[in-house]
């Protein structure tokens, strides 16, 4: 299969649509339940408003996909008769179309659901609320698999808002499929880099101007709203006098054309200005002094940054009075407490601080060394002291409180697989998070970074567990497993738990984030060659092209830091030995179901493979790396017993000609490897893709792979020869 025919078909596919007639009933049926036949009707009050309209027919379709039957939609004016003889509808209205308070949450997704054997009515604090009323109906019969509800009398409302997502089908594009499934999944906000832009702080995502008004239209029929993501140049001081008129030509001028944008979130790295602050040196990275030892005022608390953030507030709150302001710290967790809370205790009261959940916390290896979280990680469910001391910060000062969680399903643990099917271990994050909710006042999540969110069956996983009144995440989990797998939910269960305690196993270290971890299989294995020499595949309108945000040369030397590599090599073999036993858990059960190629349940198999064909390529790339590392030592003084120990952990001699066959038997386990993930790409193409970088991993990435493959096996026979062992 070639990647002309099958790269990007994730695209096409209405992410919300259910296969027709395809549900069939599970243990969640109840005789007691209100069961719905083609003599209902939905009725909704009249009205113009897009969403309305839109959640109507969503689940009018709804019915139709899933059980055949066909329910009419009446809009009518004179709603409260409707109301007082109910039965046999759906009646789909708004806290104003009721007299009295129904719904007692203050947020305006809340509803409210009354379900009797007769009618169903939800109630919505707004129509935001009443949309996600009706998707919780839906969610609710895809579970039990049949056009039945249970009777209940219950209140939900979200944890968190806003729960902020990139786009995962392209880099800052958000096709309508792509809301919808937003919407669904419970992200009322969609969040956006910017548009290419020359004079920008980056260059942007390479698709040209982007009609933010246009889009902020179009969320807003789908109950969303937009937050961006600022990259916009910042190269004047607050102090200076023109600085007024500099920043409204940019975010004024932003504002202006599109005053319906509800947040702007700054982070260090991409909101870089002349600081004062004298740990830093006052320019942005860009321009930054090689001879400068210090940091650019990304990477640092400044203490002028509150004057920037004043600034900018007052010039897009004249467009805009309620925008987010949205400042996240996410740059300088490794400084002193002090330096960070001392920013904290300056910033106006009246925006948010984002904090992030997991990073810089530090932990034991199996060799009893020290290693960190580097980057964004699932390995850790959090919090991490640099989050407690900052969350305790922000509930003294009363500020409002949001945090990067990651729990859109993606992490930097892995960058070429479309979401990490470990629910048991995001479960803790979860429950973390809604702790935080209680203890700090945490109310927002943004649950991805720039590798883009996709629809999965963690969607409905996380939701029910951010949502008041919902299912106990343990049952909810349960219910999920029996919806996807039926009578082999057990062994969805099972499984899951292995990948759960696999990636518990981790070690999120940046040379495996930015190197197999980012871009899978397609990770070399090479011999001498340079950056330079390889030739990356890569879509030329990639954000990151090539292998710009992965290291294609594994940056690791082995020596002298052997005992970080040992503990890397082992941990993965641990990760990987986790992952193969789950894999062979849902095979069982694919065997059992008869699960035909490229349905829902057969496309979760093969992303699992993925991961762990990802892992055995990091297994690999650093296996051949510490047999390298002793090949090529050369006369370096390395003390006796570290190569002893090395050459042991490899389970090998420390001869040439030993270490030679060992990387020619890990090129030869690799080829094979690079084989099976193909095959999971074949099954679903939303593997190997990532918004920032287009694919890292198709049929085109796999040749290279292996190309490059054997000529790193060339370059060792060649070494040899010249050696004459």
């Amino acid at each position: 299969m070639k990647s002309g025919s099958h790269d990007y078909s994730f695209r096409n596919q209405n992410f919300c649509a259910i296969p027709p007639l395809t549900l069939t009933p599970n243990a969640c049926g109840s005789a007691a339940a209100c069961k719905i036949d083609d003599s209902w009707e939905i009725i909704v009050p009249a009205s113009d408003s897009r969403l309305v309209r839109y959640y109507a027919d969503d689940l009018s379709h709804f019915f139709a996909d899933a059980f055949g039957v066909s329910l009419r939609i009446r809009y009518v004016k004179n709603i409260r008769s409707y109301i007082d003889n109910p039965s046999g509808k759906i009646i789909l209205i708004q806290e104003s179309d009721r007299v009295g308070n129904t719904v007692m949450s203050d947020k305006k997704a809340a509803f409210h659901l009354l379900v009797t054997d007769s009618h169903v009515i939800v109630t919505g604090k707004t129509e935001r609320g009443t949309a996600r009323g009706v998707y919780y109906l839906e969610d609710s019969m895809r579970l039990r698999g049949e056009c039945s509800l249970l009777p209940q009398d219950s209140e939900h409302a979200p944890l968190f808002c806003p729960r902020m997502t990139h786009s995962g089908t392209e880099f800052d594009t958000f096709p309508d499929n792509f809301l919808e499934a937003c919407a669904h999944a419970g992200h009322p906000d969609s969040h956006l880099h910017g548009f290419e832009d020359p004079e920008a702080l980056w260059p942007g995502a390479g698709r040209g101007y982007c009609d933010f008004a246009n889009l902020v239209w179009r969320a807003k029929g789908y109950g969303l709203a937009v937050y961006v993501y600022s990259h916009i140049l910042c190269d004047i001081h607050p102090d200076e006098p023109e600085a007024e008129a500099y920043y409204e030509a940019s975010f004024g001028k932003l504002f202006k054309s599109a005053p319906g944008i509800k947040g702007l979130i700054f982070v260090g790295e991409t909101f870089e200005f002349p600081s004062k602050d004298p740990h830093t040196s006052g320019v942005r990275c860009q321009l930054q002094p090689k001879d400068d030892p210090r940091v650019s005022p990304g990477w640092y608390p400044c203490y002028d940054y509150p004057q920037l953030l004043s600034l900018i507030q007052k010039t897009v709150r004249k467009y805009n009075p309620d925008v987010d302001i949205v400042f996240w710290t996410y740059n300088w967790g490794y400084v002193d407490k002090e330096a960070r809370l001392a920013l904290i205790e300056n910033l106006p009261k009246d925006i948010t601080l984002q904090l992030t959940f997991e990073m810089w916390e530090s932990f034991v290896g199996v060799n009893g060394k020290r290693y960190s979280i580097d980057d964004y990680s699932i390995s850790f469910p959090g919090p991490s002291q640099v989050f407690i001391d900052e969350a305790e910060k922000a509930k003294e000062l009363g500020i409002r409180l949001y945090t990067m969680a990651n729990t859109g399903g993606r992490t930097w643990d892995n960058g070429a697989a479309p979401y990490l099917p470990v629910p048991q271990q995001w479960q803790k994050r979860y429950e973390a998070l809604c702790r935080a909710n209680k203890e700090y006042g945490l109310s927002g999540l943004m649950e991805n970074h720039h590798y883009g969110w996709l629809p999965s069956f963690l969607s409905l996983f996380s939701k029910n567990a951010f949502t008041s009144n919902g299912l106990p995440n343990d049952e909810m989990l349960r219910q999920i497993a029996a919806r996807d797998y039926g009578s082999c939910a057990d062994l969805a269960l099972r499984a899951w738990e292995c990948f759960s305690e696999g990636i518990s196993k981790v070690i999120a270290a940046g040379v495996d984030q930015y190197g197999p971890y980012r871009c899978g299989p397609t990770y070399p294995l090479l011999f001498d060659q340079t950056s330079a020499e390889l030739q990356i595949p890569s879509a030329p309108w990639a954000w990151h092209k090539g292998g710009s945000i992965w290291n294609p040369v594994y940056p690791d030397s082995v020596f002298p830091n052997y005992e970080n590599v040992i503990m890397r090599y082992r941990h993965v073999k641990t990760v990987k030995e986790h992952f193969a036993c789950g894999v062979k858990l849902l095979a069982e059960a694919a065997e059992t179901l008869k699960v035909p190629f490229g349905s829902e349940v057969s496309r979760q198999i093969a992303v699992a493979k993925f991961l762990l064909c990802t892992y055995v390529t990091t297994e690999n790339v650093i296996g051949w790396t510490m047999a390298k590392a002793l090949l090529l030592r050369g006369e370096k003084d390395i003390p006796k017993d570290v190569i002893c120990t090395v050459s042991q952990t490899l389970g090998i001699q420390d001869t040439p000609e030993e270490l030679a066959e060992y990387m020619k038997q890990v090129a030869a386990k690799e080829t094979e490897n690079v084989a099976a993930a193909l095959k999971c790409w074949e099954e679903d193409s939303s593997i190997g893709f990532e918004a920032s970088m287009e694919y890292v991993f198709n049929d085109v990435f796999a040749e290279w792979k292996n190309a490059e493959t054997e000529r790193s096996l060339q370059r060792l026979e060649r070494w040899f020869d010249n050696n004459h062992f």
